[in-house]
C-alpha cells in the first residue's frame, strides 16, 4: 500500500447526492483490483479525518475513480459531494480489501451482483472488468427510484448492448412502471429466489457478489442459503463492522513488550525535519498494539478502529501477532507481514513492527 497526492480531473454527478471524482494521478498509478477501496484524507480545522470510498472504476481505466453518495450527518461525504468541485488536491492512499473479483473465474462462470445504494460501487468496478463470458452478468440492484440510480445511463447502455442483465427493486411508493425486470417495493425472500432461479441458469455454478446496507445484505444472503448456494460462492463487502461481532482477546494475563519504529516531524528553525524514532511499549493483556501506541504518545493515523478501513497499518518485521480481524488487506499483503494495528496482538515480547 501506498500513498499519493492526486488532483481532480473531472467530476460527474450521477445523482442529487452522488458524484463520481475522477483523479488525475500526475503519472503515478495505483495498481489495484476490482473492488478495492482507498483512503481519502481530509483536514477540518485541524482534525485529520480518513474515510473510505471503494474505486468505481476498473484498474485498466486512465483516470481512476471513486463515487461518493452523501450520508446523513456525514461531514466528509457531505464535504465531498457539496464541494468536490472546489478540491483539487487529494491525499489518498491505498488500495485495500479482499473483496476482489476472480477475473480467471469470472471467465469461466456466471456473475451474479447484488447491490443497494452506493453498494454499486465496487460491484461497478467489477461489472466493468468482466470481459465476453458465456452467460452476462446478472445485476440485482435495490435503488428508491431510477433518478437515484446511480450509474442509471452506464447500465441501461450495458444492458441495451446486450453485455448484462438487469432485475432492479424500487423503493419508492410512488413509482409506477409496466417493466418486467422493474419490482416496485423492496425485494423479498420469495421475489429473490424466483429471479435468481429465473435468470441463472446454474444457480450453483455462480459466483454472487453482495454489497450494500447491511439489512438488505442479509436479506441477499438468506435468499442465497435458501437455495443451497454453496458458502464459497458468496463474497460479501460490509462497508462497516458487523455489529456483535466484536471479540475480546485475552493473552494469557501478560503485557508484553513491543518495539515500534515510527517517524515524527519536528521543526529546526523554520523547517520541518521528519526523524525516525524507535520506542519500547508495553502492551497489556486484551489491549491492541493501537491502543497501547497511544497512550504511549506515538502519533499513528487510524479511523474506524474495527479493522474495516485499514488506515492503521504497519509492517511485523519479527514476533507473533494475532489479528483479529484483517478484512481491509488483501493476501499478498497480509503474506508481507503488513497488520492492522488495532486488531493486532501481540503474542510474546519479540514483536517488532514499523509505520510507515
Amino acid at each position: 500500500m501506498k500513498k499519493y497526492i492526486w488532483h481532480t480531473h473531472k467530476i460527474v454527478k450521477e445523482t442529487d447526492d452522488t458524484v463520481t471524482i475522477y483523479f488525475d494521478t500526475g503519472g503515478h498509478r495505483m495498481t489495484h483490483l476490482p473492488g478495492q477501496y482507498l483512503n481519502v484524507r481530509f483536514n477540518f480545522n485541524g482534525e485529520s479525518l480518513i474515510r473510505s470510498y471503494s474505486l468505481s472504476s476498473r484498474p485498466s481505466d486512465h483516470y481512476p475513480a471513486i463515487t461518493v453518495k452523501k450520508v446523513e450527518g456525514g461531514k466528509v461525504s457531505s464535504y465531498i459531494v457539496d464541494h468536490a468541485a472546489n478540491i483539487g488536491t487529494w491525499n489518498i492512499e491505498g488500495p485495500f480489501g479482499n473483496f476482489i473479483l476472480d477475473q480467471k473465474i469470472a471467465d469461466q462462470q456466471q456473475v451474479v451482483l447484488l447491490a443497494g445504494g452506493s453498494g454499486i460501487s465496487p460491484l461497478f468496478s467489477m461489472l466493468k472488468s468482466i470481459g465476453v463470458t458465456k452467460h452476462n452478468p446478472l445485476l440485482i440492484y435495490s435503488s428508491k427510484s431510477p433518478e437515484q440510480t446511480i450509474f442509471q445511463n452506464s447500465l441501461a447502455s450495458l444492458e441495451a448492448d446486450r453485455r448484462l442483465d438487469i432485475c432492479y427493486s424500487f423503493t419508492d411508493p410512488e413509482f409506477v412502471s409496466t417493466k418486467m425486470n422493474h419490482i416496485p417495493g423492496r425485494f423479498s425472500l420469495l421475489v429473490l429466489r424466483s429471479v435468481i432461479k429465473r435468470l441463472v441458469p446454474a444457480i450453483n455454478d455462480t459466483q454472487y457478489y453482495i454489497c450494500g446496507p447491511v439489512a438488505l445484505m442479509d436479506l441477499y444472503r438468506d435468499a442465497l442459503t435458501g437455495l443451497k448456494i454453496p458458502e464459497e460462492n458468496i463474497h460479501m463487502e460490509y462497508f462497516n463492522a458487523i455489529s456483535g461481532n466484536a471479540v475480546n482477546f485475552e493473552n494469557d494475563g501478560c503485557t508484553n513488550e513491543v518495539i515500534v519504529t515510527h517517524f515524527e516531524d519536528t521543526y529546526v528553525g523554520d523547517e520541518i525535519q521528519t526523524f525516525e524514532c524507535t520506542s519500547l511499549i508495553s502492551v497489556k493483556s486484551g489491549q491492541s498494539i493501537l491502543e497501547a501506541m497511544k497512550i504511549h504518545d506515538i502519533n499513528v493515523a487510524s479511523s474506524c478502529n474495527n479493522g474495516t478501513c485499514g488506515t492503521c497499518w504497519a509492517v511485523k518485521t519479527m514476533g507473533t501477532i494475532h489479528m483479529l480481524r484483517h478484512d481491509a488487506l488483501p493476501e499478498q499483503d497480509i503474506a508481507a507481514g503488513i497488520v492492522l494495528l488495532c486488531q493486532s496482538y501481540p503474542q510474546n515480547g519479540d514483536v517488532c513492527v514499523t509505520l510507515q
